[in-house]
């Protein structure tokens, strides 16, 4: 089968903000409106947050993290799946993952697939309020911007500590669609 004649494949990368809830939805609405393979992988924080049983349930696939699996990679995982990505979704992407990613720390699984694919990476931060304004943050944000991370903007959404709507909150699933179909996983595929 040549790589035309495939499902576009899309790893979707899960890290540690309270949006990581959403990921098992965000997975199933991604497999479905682009006809892809979804692969899922997560930090040990994302871990603690949302359900890989779940994940697994909503995209038919094993689920990789937070750790190396090393029975089945020969310590290489990281590679393996950054090779296998037609493009990388990281939603949502912690301010602490997207600081990593800016000055070239791979110290876990996610980060080091992360900066091992050459397909494109599509991040959509999720800031804390008291440090969304803060001159680091926009250091990092345009650093991954001008090494070539396809970075969203964020939201306004209501804050889970203080019930209030603030900003920093991760991009719509509609735009990690759009970003997404521009970005490799090509347009949505139509029903024959």
């Amino acid at each position: 089968m040549t790589h035309e004649e495939r499902p576009r494949r899309l790893l979707f990368v899960v890290t540690g903000g309270i949006a990581a809830a959403h990921s098992p939805l965000w997975a199933s609405a991604l497999r479905g409106h682009f006809r892809a393979e979804v692969r899922m992988l997560v930090t040990h924080q994302a871990a603690t947050m949302v359900s890989t049983r779940a994940l697994t349930g909503f995209t038919g696939r094993p689920v990789a993290g937070p750790d190396w699996d090393l029975a089945h990679s020969d310590g290489a995982q990281h590679v393996a799946l950054a090779v296998w990505a037609d493009a990388v979704l990281v939603y949502p992407a912690t301010l602490n993952f997207c600081a990593k990613l800016a000055v070239g720390i791979s110290d876990d699984l996610a980060s080091s697939v992360v900066m091992s694919s050459t397909a494109p990476v599509v991040l959509l931060p999720s800031i804390p309020t008291g440090a969304f304004n803060k001159p680091a943050t926009r250091r990092v944000l345009a650093t991954l911007r001008s090494d070539g991370y396809l970075v969203a903007g964020t939201e306004r959404a209501v804050s889970v500590t203080s019930g209030e709507v603030e900003e920093g909150g991760p991009a719509s699933l509609e735009t990690a669609v759009e970003l997404l179909a521009n970005r490799g996983m090509g347009p949505a595929a139509t029903r024959t």
